[in-house]
C-alpha cells in the first residue's frame, strides 16, 4: 500500500510540474519524451535552486536594474542557442533583455551538458515561459558554435 501510494504522489508530482495546460509543445511529445521532459524539469529545478536562485530569484524575475528576469524573457526566447556558451563560459558582456540594459558579472557555472539541458528546460517552461524542451544533443550543437565572449549579446 505504501509503495501504492508513493508512485501516486509521485506522478502527481510531475503531472502538476508538467507544463500541460496550454504548452502546445508538451502536449504533442510522445509519451516517452513527455517523461524525459518531467526528469530533466525536475532535475533542471534542482539544478536552479542550486545554481541560480539567489540571483534570478526564486520567481525568475532577476533584480531589477542588476540581475536580468527570465520570466518572460525576449533575450531568453530569441537567444536559445548561445545559452547554454553563456551559462558554461559566464559573461561580463551587455545584455538587452526586455528593452533595458544589463552588464552582469556571470559567473562560469560547471555543468554537464545534460544539466544545461536540465536547467534550460526548466527555465524555458517556468514563470509563463513557453520555449520548450531542451535535449542534450541540442546543448552539444548549439555549444560547438558559441560566439566569440567579445561579442555583445543582444
Amino acid at each position: 500500500m505504501i509503495n501504492k501510494a508513493l508512485l501516486f504522489l509521485t506522478l502527481a508530482t510531475l503531472a502538476a510540474c508538467a507544463p500541460g495546460n496550454g504548452n502546445s509543445t508538451y502536449e504533442q511529445l510522445s509519451a516517452s519524451d513527455k517523461a524525459k521532459f518531467n526528469k530533466y524539469f525536475l532535475q533542471g529545478r534542482d539544478i536552479y535552486n542550486r545554481q541560480c536562485r539567489n540571483c534570478h530569484q526564486p520567481d525568475g524575475r532577476g533584480l531589477r536594474g542588476i540581475i536580468p528576469p527570465l520570466a518572460a524573457s525576449d533575450y531568453l526566447q530569441h537567444h536559445q542557442a548561445t545559452i547554454p556558451c553563456l551559462l558554461k563560459a559566464g559573461s561580463s558582456d551587455t545584455l538587452i533583455v526586455n528593452g533595458r540594459q544589463y552588464a552582469p558579472q556571470m559567473p562560469a557555472h560547471n555543468l554537464t551538458n545534460l544539466e544545461l539541458a536540465e536547467v534550460l528546460t526548466f527555465i524555458n517552461n517556468s514563470w509563463g515561459n513557453e520555449y520548450g524542451f531542451v535535449q542534450v544533443k541540442q546543448v552539444d550543437n548549439w555549444l560547438k558554435n558559441c560566439p566569440s565572449r567579445k561579442q555583445q549579446h543582444r
